[in-house]
């Protein structure tokens, strides 16, 4: 019995599973979804939607929901109200999905229009100007 034993015990240990529980999956640490109501007041009106020099973001060539791109600013029509209405809601997601939370400074929503990736817009904003750190603020208010 005891040789039966030690023949059988390999086979079992090979056919053990050596899995370890790390418990349930973290959240994407990517996820990033700040404050929308700092969105409604401070990120659309200075900075999506802000005048520079006669363009804007959601400009109907740029940003809107025809031009195929990632980032969507469709000018919403409703209020921007908290819980957001559907309009302000897609807007608000797509500009998020532009963020990287783990390290704001290269999120692409400040890469693009500060120059340091490619912008159909060409450079709107300066790395550490007025717009960047109101998205810093953003992200970090929580």
């Amino acid at each position: 019995m005891t040789r039966l034993v030690f023949l059988l015990l390999p086979l079992l240990l090979l056919s053990a599973c050596n899995t370890v529980d790390v418990g349930p999956p973290l959240a994407d640490v990517n996820a990033c979804r700040p404050s929308p109501t700092f969105f409604v007041d401070q990120i659309w009106p200075n900075f999506l939607s802000k005048d520079y020099g006669g363009k804007r973001c959601s400009d109907r060539t740029c940003h809107d929901a025809a031009s195929g791109r990632q980032l969507v600013l469709t000018p919403p029509m409703s209020a921007g109200a908290i819980p957001l209405p559907p309009d302000w809601a897609m807007i608000y997601r797509s500009t998020t999905e532009q963020l990287l939370c783990t390290n704001i400074d290269s999120s692409p929503l400040l890469t693009r229009p500060d120059g340091r990736q490619t912008h159909g817009g060409m450079k709107l904003i300066e790395p550490n100007g007025p717009e960047a750190t109101l998205v810093k603020m953003w992200v970090s208010a929580r």
